[in-house]
């Protein structure tokens, strides 16, 4: 029985069901890697009694493109500056700075404008560890989510720079306990290909 089996796919290979020339080699990448950079300030909504302003620096790396729609993963750093003020305490001012890290990714809505210009919408998500409590009665991590358009020139093939306008929302996603808050605000950025 053996024997007959080994045979069996000797014939196989020999009859070229699996040869060499019948598997396609693997596509080649439709995009070139790029690694973006971006600096970001966020201004607190005083509306929501939460006066919180996030200067953050974004790291992303694009993974895919197909031509209209780029993913990117990357990290994101926030130092959040302010004081929250919930009506529930008389309007106390209650530190609200912290520091935080993680985890983030990107979609990118991309299109051409003219020449050199594009245009595009971005929105990205970030998981946050925080060194305390943020913000005020908060937790030590929460999610960022950001949304808004960006302009980018092209002033190189492999290299160009970008201005974006965001709204964004931070909270920890729990229905109870989450003392989340709005912002708004503009970043520049970066972006090299290779």
């Amino acid at each position: 029985m053996k024997k007959f089996l080994s045979m069996l796919a000797i014939s196989f290979v020999v009859s070229g069901i699996a040869s060499a020339e019948e598997i396609s080699a693997p596509e080649e990448k439709i995009f070139d890697d790029a690694n973006e950079i971006q600096l970001e300030y966020l201004e607190g909504n005083k509306f929501s009694q939460r006066n919180v302003n996030n200067y953050n620096v974004h790291f992303f790396e694009k993974v895919t493109d197909n031509g209209v729609m780029s993913y990117w993963r990357g990290l994101t750093f926030t130092r959040a500056v302010g004081y929250t003020n919930p009506r529930k305490d008389g309007g106390v001012h209650h530190d609200s700075q912290g520091v935080g890290l993680g985890a983030a990714f990107m979609l990118r809505l991309d299109k051409k404008v003219s020449g050199k210009l594009h245009g595009s919408l971005d929105f990205s998500g970030s998981f946050m560890l925080y060194n305390k409590a943020h913000p005020y009665d908060g937790r030590a991590y929460g999610f960022l989510w950001r949304l808004g358009p960006r302009l980018a020139w092209q002033f190189r093939p492999e290299d160009s720079i970008s201005l974006g306008y965001s709204i964004s929302h931070f909270s920890n996603g729990l229905r109870k306990h989450n003392p989340g808050y709005n912002t708004l605000g503009f970043s520049v950025g970066y972006t090299h290909s290779f």
